[in-house]
């Protein structure tokens, strides 16, 4: 048997209002709903594990009916759980309001991963940590937890791939050991904020800092102007898939998942990344951040 891809961030309850009209700030807009699972980690974890890939999440998961109901939804699409946290803290919660085109107006984010997962926890998960083919992790992590992970990556010559989640949350990468990390996905606010750079500087500038620092490639996203792969070696631009938009959440998530599934399947570096648009092109035209039908074969018709 393989070894597992073992991604270790958050798990979310997603909660998805579409408002009916432009949203406006300081009143009540109508809106419609949807209810699903998410979570950073969470979701490269089930995007990964309905491609077929082996995949164990480590992760905190309420007692409550939400925290079970996305522990069974992971089990049901494939992935190992049995190495997460489960106690009486409540589940991971992410509320989002969309434009009626589906883009993100704003939203908001609590989850106990950053307290419940430590470095004591993590201590205790070794063993499964040792057999990992790759490490994902999220920056929904605590700096100490980051910290601690990508060293022990170094120390056991494991490659790990990071996203950093937001610009507030790429900070705890400041400081931080990262010659293990094979790939990081900020955008140009999160890079500024992990470079702790303020000005005006360029994309490749500030890719070129990330990668004297030990990163292998850095990986920057620009919405519907494509995205970029930066490495010491070279530079890889493609275009965003041309599609009509319905969701954008976990749309960053299922991009990354895409590229590890080419890296995992040796492709190279341009088909990987189109790995990763044809997939986030998928998830763009699906409501919410998962296609709970999702195949290798969906994802290789999609490739261009």
């Amino acid at each position: 048997m393989s070894n597992p891809i073992v991604c270790i961030g958050a798990a979310l309850v997603d909660e998805t209002f579409t408002t009916k009209a432009m949203p406006v700030l300081g009143t009540s807009n109508p809106a419609s709903y949807f209810y699903s699972m998410g979570g950073v980690a969470c979701n490269i974890a089930n995007h990964l594990a309905l491609l077929g890939l082996r995949v164990e999440l480590i992760t905190h998961f309420g007692e409550n009916s939400d925290g079970q109901w996305l522990r069974e939804s992971c089990q049901k699409n494939g992935i190992g759980v049995s190495n997460s946290l489960i106690n009486h803290q409540p589940t991971g919660r992410f509320v989002a309001i969309l434009s009626p085109e589906g883009q993100l107006f704003t939203a908001v984010s609590v989850s106990p991963v950053e307290t419940e997962i430590t470095v004591s926890f993590l201590q205790s998960k070794v063993k499964v940590l040792k057999t990992a083919a790759l490490l994902v992790l999220d920056c929904n992590l605590s700096s100490d937890v980051l910290a601690w992970l990508l060293n022990f990556c170094s120390n056991e010559h494991i490659q790990a791939v990071v996203e950093p989640v937001s610009v507030a949350k790429s900070a705890r990468l400041q400081g931080i050991n990262l010659d293990s990390v094979l790939m990081l996905t900020p955008n140009q606010a999160e890079m500024e904020k992990l470079v702790e750079f303020e000005g005006t500087i360029q994309v490749e500038k500030l890719a070129k800092v990330l990668l004297d620092r030990g990163i292998q490639q850095v990986w920057v996203r620009n919405g519907k102007l494509g995205s970029t792969i930066f490495s010491h070696n070279s530079t890889i631009e493609l275009s965003a898939p041309s599609v009509e938009v319905v969701d954008t959440t976990g749309a960053g998530d299922s991009a990354l998942a895409g590229w590890i599934y080419g890296w995992m399947n040796q492709k190279n570096p341009e088909t990987c990344l189109r790995y990763g648009h044809a997939l986030a092109g998928i998830i763009l035209k699906t409501k919410g951040s998962l296609l709970s039908s999702l195949t290798a074969q969906i994802l290789e018709d999609q490739l261009v």
